[in-house]
């Protein structure tokens, strides 16, 4: 986890318009906050508003203290709870692709990645609590200083049949991409034919966190996407090595994305185009019957919703 500020904290998570202060649920011992646990809802299909019938705790957080493993046990309750009465029939414990919409650059670098294999703590409270592992995702990086397109038949005949453009602050295509994106700065890559149709598009984000802790430029790739109808036919490759050349031109040294074990697909797009796994993350699902069963247990520590 990048270290937070009160700035980054309000672009991050207090800013968003999905914001719900009862889903911040804070654990204190008389006036001492002891830790916090964050639960969350991702978007509709069509991510126009936000889809209750599945929530995440995003985010838990308590210090090393003799107490750790009660007062995560009593946060994870509380989370939970929230989110049954919301209307989630499905709990998870770590933000994915498409579910994580706080914390961008504050946890687990170009999205969120579930729970890292670098935080066996959170891992293990969710475990203790009778969560097993959901989905695997691998958090891939590529340097991309010099780097130059593979050339091939098929990438030939792309860059003859097809132009690239790159739009700077591109308008946002959707309610949730406005929301989540707010505060920090993208550029799309579209992929048209030679009659202006988008035939795949790349959108990525300036990873200013990473370049403050590691002093190198980075890019992370939040969306890739490419039409039903011409898929196979190595877009989404030629695409993606056009924007990795492209931004290394500008500077970045960089580019990381996230891919889900859950979607080979993308991994071996990847891994292909020479990303290498950095590390690992883990979202896992609370047991298919826990959604009745759920309730708050005596804890060492009072937990509540945080304040407005």
């Amino acid at each position: 986890m990048q270290p937070m500020s009160t700035a980054l904290l309000e672009t991050a998570v207090f800013s968003k318009p999905y914001f719900d202060r009862h889903g911040l649920i804070v654990a204190y011992d008389e006036k001492q906050i002891v830790g916090f646990a964050h639960a969350a809802f991702g978007p509709n299909a069509d991510r126009s508003a936000l889809d209750h019938s599945t929530g995440s705790i995003v985010m838990l957080v308590v210090p090393p203290q003799p107490d750790e493993p009660a007062i995560a046990a009593g946060l994870i309750e509380r989370a939970r709870s929230y989110l049954h009465q919301q209307g989630a029939s499905t709990v998870l414990a770590g933000g994915g692709p498409h579910l994580g919409g706080f914390y961008l650059g504050l946890y687990g670098g170009a999205d969120l990645p579930g729970i890292l294999d670098s935080s066996p703590t959170m891992q293990q409270s969710f475990l203790s609590q009778g969560f097993t592992p959901s989905d695997r995702i691998a958090v891939m990086r590529r340097t991309v200083a010099g780097y130059r397109p593979p050339i091939d038949r098929v990438q030939v005949n792309l860059r003859r049949t097809t132009q690239l453009t790159a739009i700077d602050e591109p308008d946002r295509r959707s309610w949730w991409e406005a929301a989540l994106t707010t505060g920090v700065c993208l550029r799309r890559y579209d992929l048209k034919t030679r009659d202006a149709n988008v035939v795949a598009s790349a959108l990525f984000w300036d990873m200013q966190p990473m370049a403050a802790a590691c002093g190198i430029a980075a890019a992370g790739l939040l969306d890739l996407c490419v039409v039903p109808h011409r898929r196979r036919e190595g877009l989404g490759h030629y695409l993606l090595a056009e924007a990795m050349h492209d931004l290394a031109s500008e500077g970045v040294g960089v580019v990381e994305a996230h891919a889900p074990a859950s979607k080979v697909a993308i991994s071996s797009l990847l891994k292909k185009l020479g990303f290498e796994t950095a590390c690992f993350g883990t979202v896992y699902a609370e047991p298919s019957d826990a959604a009745n069963s759920s309730s708050v247990s005596g804890d060492a520590v009072s937990a509540e919703p945080s304040p407005a």
